[in-house]
């Protein structure tokens, strides 16, 4: 970013100013429109797999939106561990809590894979097969490898300790992810979570639609599943806020297949970014306050990257 020619970033200026207020409001509404989804989704496997607590919708929706902004504001996506803490401090059973994370993550995959679907059945350059978006996935993904690669090695005593514990958080995962996928076994209460969950994805998917066309970007709704699925699949390795950086490589790499150069490129990496993280924070800030927590104390208390 730093090595772009002043034309270039005069270029992304004139193109942001460009963008009238109501299209980024729209898309800002979209996106909470879809975390409001996503939230009502997980109360649903909440309430189905702990059916002897009283799980409201209003703490859940809370602990997804805190959550949320957790993984926009810091690097890690911090903010999981801690909406599962959140939400296991009033009802217990975190292995349980945990457990329908990853129902909900199964059926996310689910969702890219259909935003795969999309991007290859559009006429744009992705219609001639599946390698061209796999390499230009690959292209931010391998930008996030190189820079989260650079960390040294740790110690062999330092090792030794993580691999006992990354045993014993396998052990408990697996036990979560039992009795986090009896929520999906019913077929009715499944296509109703399901439901919910790829509608929060279709309404950021036209999100993303919305903000290709406030920048008058010839790409069409292949173009933005082929983002959507481009920048949650390089979100996998986060290495910094929001995967700030990567994720404008991967919206530069998409839009560049449609022959959208890099300034527009860049442009709209920035503006998609921006939507996102007012809706968190928008959301997520107000959310903080109504419980009682501060964000540092949040992230600190819940489980991290070893779940104790």
């Amino acid at each position: 970013m730093a090595g772009l020619a002043p034309m270039t970033l005069r270029s992304i200026w004139v193109l942001l100013a460009s963008v009238a207020p109501g299209w980024l409001a729209a898309a800002v509404l979209l996106n909470a429109a879809a975390l409001v989804l996503r939230g009502l989704a997980w109360w649903v496997m909440l309430r189905a797999a702990l059916p002897g607590a009283r799980v409201g919708a209003a703490g859940v929706l809370r602990a997804t939106m805190i959550g949320v902004m957790g993984s926009a504001l810091v690097p890690g996506r911090a903010g999981e561990p801690a909406r599962a803490w959140l939400v296991a401090r009033r009802h217990g059973s975190l292995a349980t809590v945990l457990g329908t994370m990853v129902s909900q993550t199964l059926v996310n995959l689910v969702a890219l894979a259909l935003l795969a679907t999309v991007a290859l059945a559009g006429a744009g350059p992705f219609g001639a097969g599946p390698g061209a978006l796999v390499g230009v996935a690959a292209v931010p993904g391998s930008v996030a490898l190189v820079v989260g690669g650079g960390r040294p090695p740790p110690r062999a005593a330092a090792r030794t300790t993580r691999l006992r514990r990354a045993g014993c958080w396998t052990l408990r995962q697996l036990d979560a992810l039992r009795a986090g996928l009896v929520v999906l076994r019913p077929w009715r209460r499944g296509a109703l979570i399901a439901a919910a969950q790829l509608g929060a994805w279709l309404l950021q998917l036209l999100a993303a639609e919305v903000l290709l066309l406030a920048l008058h970007l010839q790409a069409g709704l292949d173009a933005a599943a082929a983002i959507l699925l481009a920048v949650n699949v390089t979100a996998a390795v986060p290495v910094t806020p929001s995967n700030i950086g990567v994720f404008q490589a991967a919206c530069v790499a998409v839009l560049a297949a449609y022959g959208v150069p890099a300034a527009a490129g860049l442009a709209y990496g920035v503006l998609l970014q921006a939507a996102e993280l007012v809706t968190a924070v928008g959301l997520g800030a107000p959310a903080l306050l109504a419980e009682g927590v501060g964000l540092a104390g949040v992230l600190r208390r819940s489980p991290g990257a070893g779940v104790r």
